[in-house]
């Protein structure tokens, strides 16, 4: 349960692909007095869906942000979002390299940050054990009830590994869309393992690499957030250009009770 009267700034990183589950928590919290976005073209898609949800928000430049320019208030409970580059997927490596570097100069201006991110490939493996050496605010991140930190944006829409795995077992060979995975296929599916080296403009490549891989249907995954007729559009898109089959995860497997975790964790480990 989230603890009341939480004073602070607490800076949400986040990958686009599971801001549906950044807006569902901040969405439902009646304790934030104020909530910035930091304006950059990965915020695209969050302003949309902050305005047709009437979440008020105020976006300041990064450059304000980070000089100090722009006063952000911490004596009540205040919300700093800032988006990330999709394309940071493409190398692991790579992606847990520019969050360390982002979270330290995040640390400055916040008094606890959480990451809305898994293991991605491993490239945030170990992540938290770097964050309490190199940090001098609490970091969260998306866990299963165990405490693992989940895999990627389908495993924080299950509950975590161990149902990701059960999930690979029942449905193998089937490309999985969440709402936010749907409206951002484009821009995914060059940075999956599967399409290294590929030319994802190319649909006649892409139609091949999935043929050799043997994928001819693609799973909706509806964890409730996101815009449903949107999602349905971009999952018949996809599937049209692919000659995929649409399939439908039946109830009982998504959750959102790691969405609810990393926020009740992040939230609760500001001074009181």
């Amino acid at each position: 349960m989230i603890s009341v009267m939480a004073k602070g700034v607490l800076a949400a990183i986040a990958c686009p692909i599971l801001e549906d589950e950044l807006i569902y928590s901040i969405g439902k919290d009646r304790e934030i007095s104020k909530i910035y976005l930091l304006d950059n073209r990965h915020a695209r898609s969050i302003k949309l869906k902050l305005k047709k949800k009437k979440i008020k928000h105020k976006i300041v430049g990064e450059e304000e942000f980070f000089s100090g320019s722009c006063a952000i208030p911490n004596d009540s409970y205040t919300v700093v979002i800032w988006m990330m580059d999709l394309g940071l997927h493409e190398e692991p490596t790579d992606l847990g390299a520019a969050l360390k570097k982002y979270m330290i100069s995040m640390q400055e201006h916040a008094d606890a940050i959480v990451l809305y991110y898994g293991l991605c490939g491993n490239g945030l493996k170990d992540i938290d054990v770097w964050a309490k050496d190199n940090l001098n605010v609490p970091m969260s991140i998306i866990r299963d009830k165990d405490g693992n930190i989940v895999d990627d944006c389908i495993a924080a829409a299950i509950g975590g590994t161990k149902q990701y795995l059960n999930l690979l077992r029942k449905y193998p060979g089937i490309m999985y869309f969440t709402p936010a995975f749907a409206t951002n296929y484009d821009d995914l599916l060059g940075r999956m393992e599967l399409f290294k080296g590929v030319d994802v403009g190319d649909e006649t490549m892409l139609k091949m690499v999935f043929e050799m891989a043997d994928y001819h249907e693609v799973m909706k995954i509806d964890t409730g957030l996101g815009d449903p007729e949107e999602f349905q559009a971009a999952t018949e898109k996809f599937a049209k250009r692919m000659d995929f089959e649409i399939l439908t995860l039946e109830d009982g497997w998504c959750t959102l009770e790691p969405a609810d975790r990393v926020y009740a964790e992040a939230k609760n480990s500001l001074k009181r």
